[in-house]
Protein backbone atom coordinates (compact mmCIF):
# COMPACT_ATOMS: atom_id res chain seq x y z
CA UNK A 1 0.00 0.00 0.00
CA UNK A 2 1.08 3.53 -0.78
CA UNK A 3 -0.02 5.83 2.62
CA UNK A 4 0.30 9.65 1.95
CA UNK A 5 -0.71 11.91 4.80
CA UNK A 6 -0.82 15.40 3.57
CA UNK A 7 -1.09 18.33 6.05
CA UNK A 8 -3.10 17.26 8.30
CA UNK A 9 -3.82 18.89 11.32
CA UNK A 10 -6.54 18.33 14.03
CA UNK A 11 -7.66 20.41 17.27
CA UNK A 12 -9.29 20.41 20.25
CA UNK A 13 -8.87 22.31 23.15
CA UNK A 14 -5.80 23.27 21.72
CA UNK A 15 -3.66 22.60 18.59
CA UNK A 16 -2.85 18.43 19.23
CA UNK A 17 -1.40 18.16 15.06
CA UNK A 18 -0.09 20.24 12.71
CA UNK A 19 0.41 20.46 9.32
CA UNK A 20 1.42 16.53 9.54
CA UNK A 21 2.71 15.50 5.91
CA UNK A 22 4.64 12.13 5.26
CA UNK A 23 4.34 9.06 2.18
CA UNK A 24 5.37 5.37 2.63
CA UNK A 25 5.34 2.60 0.40
CA UNK A 26 6.72 -0.59 2.38
CA UNK A 27 8.08 -1.57 5.92
CA UNK A 28 8.42 -0.71 9.31
CA UNK A 29 7.72 2.90 10.29
CA UNK A 30 8.81 3.79 13.85
CA UNK A 31 6.39 7.05 15.03
CA UNK A 32 8.39 8.25 17.60
CA UNK A 33 7.29 10.96 20.36
CA UNK A 34 6.89 11.65 23.84
CA UNK A 35 3.56 11.68 25.65
CA UNK A 36 0.94 13.63 24.14
CA UNK A 37 2.72 14.72 21.02
CA UNK A 38 -0.01 13.34 19.38
CA UNK A 39 0.56 9.91 17.99
CA UNK A 40 -2.47 8.29 18.82
CA UNK A 41 -4.65 11.07 17.30
CA UNK A 42 -2.80 10.38 14.02
CA UNK A 43 -3.04 6.75 14.28
CA UNK A 44 -6.62 7.42 15.00
CA UNK A 45 -6.68 9.65 12.02
CA UNK A 46 -5.14 6.96 9.77
CA UNK A 47 -7.57 4.45 11.21
CA UNK A 48 -10.00 6.22 10.11
CA UNK A 49 -11.48 6.44 13.62
CA UNK A 50 -11.32 10.18 13.64
CA UNK A 51 -11.44 12.90 11.06
CA UNK A 52 -8.64 15.38 10.60
CA UNK A 53 -9.61 19.26 10.80
CA UNK A 54 -7.85 20.05 7.91
CA UNK A 55 -5.29 17.93 5.40
CA UNK A 56 -5.83 14.62 3.70
CA UNK A 57 -5.31 11.12 3.36
CA UNK A 58 -4.61 8.56 0.50
CA UNK A 59 -4.49 5.15 0.36
CA UNK A 60 -2.89 3.50 -2.79
CA UNK A 61 -4.35 7.25 -4.38
CA UNK A 62 -8.17 6.80 -2.77
CA UNK A 63 -9.82 9.11 -0.53
CA UNK A 64 -11.21 7.25 2.78
CA UNK A 65 -14.34 9.91 2.08
CA UNK A 66 -15.11 8.44 -1.15
CA UNK A 67 -13.67 4.92 -0.33
CA UNK A 68 -14.44 4.02 3.22
CA UNK A 69 -15.61 0.71 3.45
CA UNK A 70 -13.08 -0.71 0.90
CA UNK A 71 -10.35 1.00 2.95
CA UNK A 72 -10.96 -0.02 6.14
CA UNK A 73 -10.64 -3.89 4.80
CA UNK A 74 -7.38 -2.86 4.16
CA UNK A 75 -6.14 -1.82 7.64
CA UNK A 76 -5.58 -3.33 10.44
CA UNK A 77 -5.20 -1.56 13.73
CA UNK A 78 -4.10 -2.69 16.85
CA UNK A 79 -5.21 -0.10 19.87
CA UNK A 80 -2.81 1.08 22.80
CA UNK A 81 -5.23 -0.26 25.16
CA UNK A 82 -6.36 -3.70 23.82
CA UNK A 83 -8.52 -5.65 26.99
CA UNK A 84 -11.91 -5.58 25.13
CA UNK A 85 -13.20 -9.83 25.46
CA UNK A 86 -11.79 -10.32 28.92
CA UNK A 87 -14.11 -12.91 29.42
CA UNK A 88 -14.84 -14.88 26.20
CA UNK A 89 -12.17 -17.23 24.61
CA UNK A 90 -9.52 -15.93 22.29
CA UNK A 91 -10.98 -17.74 19.29
CA UNK A 92 -14.36 -16.20 19.97
CA UNK A 93 -12.69 -12.94 19.97
CA UNK A 94 -11.26 -13.43 16.65
CA UNK A 95 -14.88 -14.91 15.35
CA UNK A 96 -16.52 -11.53 16.25
CA UNK A 97 -13.49 -9.75 14.49
CA UNK A 98 -13.64 -11.82 11.50
CA UNK A 99 -17.88 -10.89 11.51
CA UNK A 100 -16.99 -6.90 11.66
CA UNK A 101 -14.50 -7.23 8.92
CA UNK A 102 -17.17 -8.74 6.61
CA UNK A 103 -16.14 -11.89 6.73
CA UNK A 104 -19.99 -14.02 7.03
CA UNK A 105 -19.20 -17.46 6.23
CA UNK A 106 -18.53 -20.14 9.06
CA UNK A 107 -15.60 -22.01 7.18
CA UNK A 108 -13.80 -18.87 5.96
CA UNK A 109 -13.85 -17.33 9.58
CA UNK A 110 -12.47 -20.74 10.93
CA UNK A 111 -10.15 -20.47 8.13
CA UNK A 112 -8.71 -16.95 8.59
CA UNK A 113 -8.88 -17.66 12.58
CA UNK A 114 -6.36 -20.98 12.14
CA UNK A 115 -4.17 -18.95 10.12
CA UNK A 116 -3.72 -16.02 12.15
CA UNK A 117 -3.46 -17.94 15.37
CA UNK A 118 -0.73 -20.11 14.15
CA UNK A 119 1.29 -16.97 12.05
CA UNK A 120 1.05 -15.59 16.54
CA UNK A 121 2.45 -18.81 17.57
CA UNK A 122 -0.72 -19.28 19.73
CA UNK A 123 -2.55 -22.24 18.26
CA UNK A 124 -2.96 -23.89 20.99
CA UNK A 125 -4.22 -21.10 23.40
CA UNK A 126 -7.39 -20.85 21.15
CA UNK A 127 -10.02 -21.92 23.90
CA UNK A 128 -8.24 -20.47 26.53
CA UNK A 129 -10.31 -17.20 28.06
CA UNK A 130 -8.59 -13.97 26.50
CA UNK A 131 -8.92 -12.25 30.34
CA UNK A 132 -6.48 -15.24 31.51
CA UNK A 133 -4.02 -14.47 29.16
CA UNK A 134 -0.27 -13.09 30.06
CA UNK A 135 0.33 -9.12 28.56
CA UNK A 136 2.46 -10.68 25.90
CA UNK A 137 -0.37 -13.29 24.77
CA UNK A 138 -2.64 -10.59 24.61
CA UNK A 139 -0.77 -8.44 22.40
CA UNK A 140 -0.09 -11.31 20.01
CA UNK A 141 -4.17 -11.77 20.23
CA UNK A 142 -4.58 -8.46 19.18
CA UNK A 143 -1.85 -8.79 16.25
CA UNK A 144 -4.42 -11.94 15.05
CA UNK A 145 -7.40 -9.71 15.04
CA UNK A 146 -5.56 -6.82 13.01
CA UNK A 147 -4.09 -9.32 10.71
CA UNK A 148 -7.73 -10.77 10.32
CA UNK A 149 -8.07 -10.29 6.73
CA UNK A 150 -4.65 -9.95 5.60
CA UNK A 151 -4.64 -6.12 5.74
CA UNK A 152 -2.26 -3.77 3.54
CA UNK A 153 -1.37 -1.33 6.03
CA UNK A 154 -1.17 -2.55 9.68
CA UNK A 155 -1.66 0.51 12.56
CA UNK A 156 0.15 -0.45 16.13
CA UNK A 157 -0.09 1.93 18.74
CA UNK A 158 2.20 1.20 21.97
CA UNK A 159 2.09 -2.74 21.57
CA UNK A 160 5.17 -3.28 24.30
CA UNK A 161 4.04 -0.96 27.22
CA UNK A 162 3.97 -3.20 30.32
CA UNK A 163 5.34 -6.55 28.62
CA UNK A 164 8.55 -7.99 30.24
CA UNK A 165 11.96 -8.17 28.05
CA UNK A 166 11.30 -11.42 26.80
CA UNK A 167 7.96 -10.48 25.46
CA UNK A 168 9.14 -6.94 23.74
CA UNK A 169 11.62 -9.22 21.66
CA UNK A 170 9.53 -11.75 20.51
CA UNK A 171 6.94 -8.70 19.57
CA UNK A 172 9.75 -7.08 17.63
CA UNK A 173 10.35 -9.93 16.17
CA UNK A 174 6.90 -10.82 14.82
CA UNK A 175 6.85 -7.23 13.50
CA UNK A 176 9.40 -7.48 11.69
CA UNK A 177 8.28 -11.08 9.57
CA UNK A 178 4.88 -9.20 9.03
CA UNK A 179 6.34 -6.27 7.37
CA UNK A 180 7.57 -8.62 4.24
CA UNK A 181 4.56 -7.49 1.91
CA UNK A 182 3.11 -4.48 4.17
CA UNK A 183 2.90 -1.08 5.64
CA UNK A 184 3.43 -1.36 9.00
CA UNK A 185 3.41 2.10 11.13
CA UNK A 186 4.96 1.67 14.78
CA UNK A 187 3.95 3.95 17.16
CA UNK A 188 5.62 4.01 21.00
CA UNK A 189 7.41 6.42 23.14
CA UNK A 190 10.03 3.25 23.37
CA UNK A 191 13.43 4.15 21.68
CA UNK A 192 14.62 1.01 21.67
CA UNK A 193 11.29 -0.60 20.16
CA UNK A 194 11.89 1.41 17.22
CA UNK A 195 15.66 0.97 17.00
CA UNK A 196 15.53 -2.80 16.71
CA UNK A 197 12.49 -2.78 14.01
CA UNK A 198 12.34 0.18 11.96
CA UNK A 199 13.95 1.34 8.74
CA UNK A 200 12.30 4.66 8.88
CA UNK A 201 11.63 7.23 11.66
CA UNK A 202 8.80 9.72 11.97
CA UNK A 203 9.35 11.93 15.44
CA UNK A 204 6.75 13.71 16.60
CA UNK A 205 7.16 16.61 18.83
CA UNK A 206 3.96 19.10 20.29
CA UNK A 207 2.12 17.56 17.35
CA UNK A 208 4.51 19.08 14.72
CA UNK A 209 6.73 16.52 12.50
CA UNK A 210 10.03 17.33 13.45
CA UNK A 211 12.15 14.47 11.39
CA UNK A 212 10.54 11.92 8.63
CA UNK A 213 13.48 9.88 6.69
CA UNK A 214 15.81 6.96 7.15
CA UNK A 215 16.88 5.89 10.77
CA UNK A 216 20.23 5.94 9.62
CA UNK A 217 20.28 9.40 8.46
CA UNK A 218 18.73 10.88 11.78
CA UNK A 219 21.53 9.35 14.06
CA UNK A 220 24.18 10.32 12.15
CA UNK A 221 22.66 13.93 12.30
CA UNK A 222 23.97 13.79 16.20
CA UNK A 223 27.71 12.84 15.15
CA UNK A 224 30.25 14.77 17.23
CA UNK A 225 27.74 15.92 19.57
CA UNK A 226 27.74 13.04 22.05
CA UNK A 227 30.37 12.85 24.54
CA UNK A 228 31.80 10.98 27.27
CA UNK A 229 33.75 12.81 30.78
CA UNK A 230 35.31 11.08 33.14
CA UNK A 231 36.99 12.38 35.81
CA UNK A 232 36.68 13.08 39.84
CA UNK A 233 33.34 14.50 40.05
CA UNK A 234 30.39 15.84 38.12
CA UNK A 235 31.57 19.55 36.62
CA UNK A 236 29.23 21.80 37.31
CA UNK A 237 29.16 22.87 33.96
CA UNK A 238 26.99 19.97 33.09
CA UNK A 239 24.10 20.90 35.72
CA UNK A 240 23.95 24.68 34.03
CA UNK A 241 23.91 26.02 30.59
CA UNK A 242 23.35 24.33 27.53
CA UNK A 243 25.00 21.00 28.47
CA UNK A 244 22.86 18.29 28.70
CA UNK A 245 23.43 15.16 30.91
CA UNK A 246 21.84 11.79 29.36
CA UNK A 247 23.55 9.62 31.91
CA UNK A 248 26.01 9.29 34.82
CA UNK A 249 27.72 6.15 36.69
CA UNK A 250 30.17 5.92 39.59
CA UNK A 251 33.32 4.20 39.38
CA UNK A 252 35.83 3.44 41.38
CA UNK A 253 37.49 6.32 41.28
CA UNK A 254 35.46 8.92 40.10
CA UNK A 255 32.60 9.30 37.65
CA UNK A 256 31.80 8.25 34.17
CA UNK A 257 28.66 11.03 32.17
CA UNK A 258 27.48 10.82 28.64
CA UNK A 259 26.25 14.42 27.90
CA UNK A 260 24.93 16.11 24.35
CA UNK A 261 27.22 19.36 23.78
CA UNK A 262 28.37 21.46 20.23
CA UNK A 263 31.15 22.07 22.29
CA UNK A 264 32.82 19.31 24.80
CA UNK A 265 34.39 19.79 28.13
CA UNK A 266 37.78 19.66 27.95
CA UNK A 267 38.91 15.64 28.44
CA UNK A 268 35.91 14.50 26.65
CA UNK A 269 36.06 12.22 24.00
CA UNK A 270 33.26 11.87 21.32
CA UNK A 271 31.97 8.64 21.21
CA UNK A 272 29.31 6.77 18.44
CA UNK A 273 25.50 8.13 18.88
CA UNK A 274 22.44 6.15 18.98
CA UNK A 275 18.73 6.90 18.57
CA UNK A 276 18.25 7.65 21.72
CA UNK A 277 20.79 10.47 21.85
CA UNK A 278 19.22 11.92 17.99
CA UNK A 279 15.97 11.61 19.79
CA UNK A 280 16.57 13.49 22.97
CA UNK A 281 18.49 15.93 20.61
CA UNK A 282 16.18 16.55 17.96
CA UNK A 283 13.44 17.64 20.61
CA UNK A 284 15.54 20.48 22.07
CA UNK A 285 15.98 23.27 20.75
CA UNK A 286 19.21 23.87 18.57
CA UNK A 287 20.29 27.11 20.75
CA UNK A 288 20.03 25.51 23.72
CA UNK A 289 23.28 24.25 22.83
CA UNK A 290 26.88 25.63 22.67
Amino acid sequence: MNLKVCAVSKRYDSKVLEGISFEVDRGVVGLLGENGAGKTTLMEIIATLTKPDEGTIEYDGRSSAENLYPIRRQIGYLPQKFDFFAKISVEEALDYICQLKGIFSRSERQSEIEQRLQQVGLGDQRKKRFGALSGGMKQRVGIAQAMIGDPSLLLVDEPTVGLDPHERTAFRQLLGQLAADRVILLSTHIVEDIAMTSERLLVLHEGRLNYYGDLSTFIRSVEGKVWLYRGASIPASLSQGSRLMISSQSLIEGVEVRYLAETPLEGSIAIEPTLEHAYIYANRKKAAYE
